[in-house]
């Protein structure tokens, strides 16, 4: 490597170490969405799930739409494993299955509404650093949750307690209000050839 390469690279980690010291302090609960088309926003979350379980951080996840019964949900499966070892999880899919297979959209909606009650109550809880609201863009999508409520919940939450939320169709003012947001854009999927989900890859 050149001198002027060397001097280069040592400018750009002083510029970086800089950075890194003026941010130090600022930390703060986070509200994080993912969204799209594509396939990852359940898996994003999850990674932050299992980051804080590493560090011994206490988590809540609470699925809506998702039905319990209706597969094996890896993600479930998991974190009810960790839990029975004695990882500070706790994870509730309260959700009947999604509208095309339910047929019911009044119990949907109630069953939203009794997720998000928890959902609320673990947001509100100082001892809880992350809480995960899989799915909930769906529910707010299908109207079977008051939008101004759930924003103002999140909004409301402890300066250390971050927040993730999953599901297609995030709406705009979730967007403007998180303080990290990621799309998922979808390139190429295997349904499109024909192939079904499959244990591991979809759930």
């Amino acid at each position: 490597m050149g001198e002027a390469a060397q001097l280069r690279l040592k400018k750009i980690k002083e510029i970086k170490d800089k950075s890194h010291r003026d941010r130090a302090g600022n930390e703060k609960g986070l509200y994080v969405v993912f969204t799209g088309t594509g396939k990852g926003k359940t898996s994003g979350a999850m990674n932050l799930v299992y980051r804080h379980l590493a560090h011994d951080l206490k988590v809540a996840v609470v699925q809506f739409v998702k039905n319990s019964e209706a597969y094996p949900d890896g993600d479930r499966l998991m974190l009810t494993k960790l839990k029975s070892l004695g990882m500070p999880v706790k994870i509730h899919t309260l959700g009947g299955g999604f509208t095309w297979e339910t047929q019911n959209p009044e119990e949907d909606r109630k069953m939203a509404i009794a997720a998000w009650e928890i959902a609320k109550d673990y947001i509100q809880d100082g001892d809880i650093n992350l809480v995960v609201l899989d799915e909930l863009h769906i529910a707010l999508k299908n109207e079977q949750l008051d939008l101004k409520t759930v924003l103002a919940d999140i909004q409301n939450r402890p300066n250390h307690c971050h927040v993730a939320s999953t599901g297609r169709y995030a709406p705009q003012q979730l967007i403007e209000a998180a303080d990290l947001v990621t799309e998922m854009k979808k390139i190429k999927h295997p349904i499109q050839q024909g192939v079904p989900a499959q244990k591991g890859i979809e759930f």
